[in-house]
């Protein structure tokens, strides 16, 4: 059940990169600027700061196991020679592959760049099957001489090892392995795209082959779709990554793949424990935990993603939450009105953004150094909360149920103007408020090192 949407955050050319002198392994951190790309499409951001959602290009989703509809991406080129080229690609904190449309992709789709042919880069060779990434719990396998990849609904095809830069010509990184699709399974380029940039948790993912040059860790601020050109905010890596206040912070574990799990799998999203949702300080009655635990399937949980447009909430959990936010707003007054898109939806008048409530996400902690349990508590507002439909004066809200057996997901509106900071050696995110687009950009580059991942 997902959002389409055609306006699109490119992370555009100009990575900044720091570098100690001499050695490869200095690179300590580099950050991507967000950039606002005005294609049009289904969101926007008015002039109060209110997201607005454009209907007649609004589609759900029939699972969360199709193709997500993503908002944000990241300018990389890829390639030596005569097949160096830049690419945008897809950002997505759920999949562990990096992975593009090759020459002779199916089936054929319009994209910003030239679809990339491996036998023009001198430095494009396969991956061999004797590769430890060539293997479970990565989503590569050998078949003969070479390592193939399968994403379920997303692309297939065979993996490669070329040089990537994200973005600037002093630092390109060697030996970085991505997929290269021969065929896509449901992928919309959007006239854009060439694939997607993993960053999950699994060894094959973008993250973690950089891992030691960024000390294993990466960061994003997403801004609202529909800000002006001259307004971005930042992903960012290592050493760029700016330190939380002390104060305003909440630190939430990274739950580690279940004992129950098939032989050899693991989780290449970021699963978190949901304890329970508030209202304006107070928890909603009937929600539990166990509406968002693990089944011995794999199934259900709740996992934080950027590529999901929307936060997605189980059936049971969805149904309670919607009730007590409608019991909030019509108590004041304000009268619900139908809409064929969304499920809770009142009249725009004056004064109801006022009434809509705080809704706070109880999530678990790490433990403390001695062994005691901590909880997360994020505050969700009302701008992130509600969304208004464009041309017909309503306002909607911005929280969708799944299907029962799919899992909960953080999606990428709930988590504007909010820093997300994942430590994956710590196995923790650390989220604060943040205005995104008033980020300052971290200096200039002063190094032409190489790296090589070995």
């Amino acid at each position: 059940m997902e959002i389409t949407v055609s306006t699109v955050l490119l992370l555009v050319a100009g990575v900044l990169v720091h570098v100690l002198p001499m050695m490869c392994t200095a690179v300590r951190g580099f950050s991507l600027p967000l950039v606002a790309n005005h294609g049009g499409g289904t969101y926007r951001v008015d002039a109060d700061g209110f997201m607005v959602v454009n209907t007649t290009s609004f589609h759900h989703r029939p699972s969360l196991t199709a193709p997500l509809r993503y908002t944000y991406g990241v300018a990389v080129t890829i390639g030596t020679g005569r097949g160096k080229g830049t690419h945008f690609l897809v950002l997505d904190t759920a999949n562990s592959l990096p992975w593009m449309r090759c020459v002779h992709c199916l089936p054929v789709q319009r994209q910003r760049s030239p679809v990339f042919d491996p036998s023009h880069s001198s430095s494009y060779r396969p991956l061999h099957p004797t590769n430890p990434l060539c293997r479970t719990p990565n989503p590569i396998h050998p078949v003969g001489d070479k390592c193939s990849f399968h994403l379920p609904e997303e692309a297939h095809g065979f993996v490669g090892v070329d040089t990537i830069v994200l973005g600037d010509p002093t630092l390109p990184i060697h030996g970085i392995a991505f997929g290269c699709a021969q065929a896509t399974e449901g992928f919309d380029t959007k006239g854009t795209f060439a694939g997607t940039l993993g960053m999950g948790r699994l060894p094959s993912s973008l993250i973690m082959q950089i891992k030691d040059r960024v000390t294993w860790r990466f960061s994003y601020c997403l801004i609202g779709p529909g800000h002006s050109q001259d307004r971005h905010g930042f992903i960012r890596f290592g050493a760029d990554i700016p330190e939380p206040s002390p104060l305003v912070h909440h630190r939430i574990k990274i739950l580690p793949t279940p004992p129950h799990h098939p032989h050899g799998a693991a989780d290449s999203a970021y699963y978190v424990k949901l304890l329970g949702v508030s209202l304006n300080g107070s928890p909603i009655q009937g929600i539990h935990q166990t509406m968002f635990e693990r089944r011995h399937d794999g199934s259900g949980g709740c996992f934080v993603d950027a590529g999901t447009e929307i936060t997605h909430l189980v059936p049971v959990a969805y149904t309670l939450v919607e009730e007590a936010v409608a019991h909030v707003v019509q108590q004041w007054g304000y009268k619900r009105v139908r809409d064929r898109d969304f499920h809770l939806c009142f009249r725009e008048e004056p004064g109801i953004w006022s009434r809509i409530p705080r809704l706070t996400l109880d999530f678990e902690g790490p433990p403390t150094r001695h062994g005691e349990p901590t909880r997360a508590h994020p505050e969700i507002g009302s701008r992130h909360l509600f969304l208004k439909v464009e041309n017909e004066q309503v306002l909607c809200f911005g929280v969708y149920p799944t299907t029962s057996r799919h899992p909960t997901v953080i999606g990428g509106m709930q988590q504007v103007d909010t820093r997300f900071i994942f430590d994956l050696r710590a196995n923790t995110i650390t989220i604060h408020p943040e205005s995104c687009e008033a980020t300052p950009s971290p200096p200039r580059p002063s190094g032409d090192e190489a790296c090589t991942i070995h």
